[in-house]
C-alpha cells in the first residue's frame, strides 16, 4: 500500500512542474466566446456611431451603456452605467437620444454557445461606448474574435491554484482552470482590482462604496483613456484611477480577422470598511 503523504508530495510536485511548463508556454490570444453581433463588430461599431454622431456629433464625451440579451438574444434594459451627470446636462440628453435610437435600430444578437459557468436564467450582457466626437476608425470594439493577451495574469493562475489545491489534492481541475483562465477580461478585473490600496484619508472618512472605471487596450496593447463611470468619493476614484493606469500593455491587443483593434473594458471596484 502507498504512504499517502509520498502519494501527496507526488502530487504536490507533479502539479508544481505543470504550472511552470505552462507559465513558461507561448500565451496564444482566448477567443471571443460571447454573444454577436449580426454582422460582426464592424456592424455593432458602425451602429452605436450613427448612434452618437447623428445626436451630438460635437460634443466631446464618451458614456457607457449596458444592455442585457433575454434569452441571449433580444436586446432589452438599455442602462447607463456613466458618467454621472446631472439629467439636463449636454452629455445626459445626448446619451439617452442615442440609447433611444439604439433601442429602435439594434437588432436581435446571436447567442453565445453554452459555457459550464452561465446561471440558468440569467441574461447576458453587453456594454456600448459611446464616443461622441471620435471619428469611426477611434471607436473602440465592444469585442474581438480574440482577446488581448497580459501574459504577467499568469500570477493569478499561481494564486488559484493555492487557493484551490487544499480541496483538491489530484489537481486536475485546478490545471483545467489555469488554462481557461488565462488572459481572459475576469483575470485582467481580478488583476486590477488587486492594485487598488484603501486611501488612508478615505479609511479615516469612512468612505465606501463602488468605483466603476473604463479603459481602452490600444492597437498596441497599451492601456489608455482610463476615466470613472461611478464614482464613490474622490479619494476612491483618484486610487482607483491610479490603479488602472498602472496596468502594463498587452502583448498582443485585440484582434479582429487577424489585425490589431481597439477594444474597451469596465471594471467594477468595490470599496467595503470591515
Amino acid at each position: 500500500m502507498k504512504n499517502p503523504f509520498t502519494r501527496l508530495a507526488t502530487t504536490v510536485v507533479l502539479l508544481a512542474m505543470a504550472f511552470n511548463a505552462l507559465a513558461q508556454a507561448p500565451v496564444t490570444p482566448a477567443a471571443y466566446a460571447g454573444p454577436r453581433f449580426p454582422g460582426g463588430p464592424d456592424s455593432l461599431r458602425a451602429l452605436v456611431y450613427r448612434s452618437s454622431r447623428l445626436i451630438a456629433p460635437s460634443l466631446a464625451r464618451r458614456a457607457v451603456v449596458q444592455i442585457e440579451l433575454q434569452d441571449g438574444q433580444k436586446p432589452v434594459n438599455f442602462k447607463v452605467l456613466g458618467p454621472p451627470q446631472p439629467a439636463k446636462s449636454e452629455l445626459a440628453k445626448a446619451t439617452q437620444a442615442a440609447v433611444r435610437y439604439l433601442q429602435a435600430q439594434m437588432p436581435a444578437w446571436q447567442p453565445a454557445p453554452p459555457q459550464p459557468e452561465d446561471k440558468p436564467g440569467k441574461n447576458p450582457r453587453m456594454l456600448i461606448a459611446l464616443n461622441f466626437a471620435s471619428i469611426l476608425s477611434g471607436q473602440p470594439y465592444s469585442y474581438a474574435d480574440q482577446e488581448p493577451v497580459f501574459p504577467y495574469l499568469a500570477g493569478l493562475l499561481q494564486d488559484q491554484r493555492n487557493a484551490n489545491f487544499k480541496n483538491n489534492p489530484e489537481g486536475t481541475a485546478v490545471l483545467a482552470q489555469m488554462v481557461a483562465a488565462r488572459s481572459t477580461y475576469s483575470n485582467l478585473s481580478d488583476y486590477a482590482q488587486r492594485q487598488v490600496r484603501y486611501p488612508a484619508a478615505a479609511l479615516r472618512g469612512q468612505q465606501q462604496g463602488k468605483v466603476t472605471a473604463y479603459f481602452e487596450v490600444a492597437e498596441n496593447g497599451a492601456i489608455e483613456n482610463a476615466e470613472i463611470l461611478t464614482s464613490a468619493s474622490t479619494a476612491l476614484d483618484e486610487e482607483v484611477l491610479r490603479a488602472v493606469r498602472s496596468l502594463r500593455p498587452a502583448s498582443t491587443p485585440a484582434l479582429l480577422r487577424g489585425q490589431p483593434v481597439r477594444v474597451f473594458y469596465v471594471v467594477p471596484f468595490t470599496f467595503r470598511i470591515q
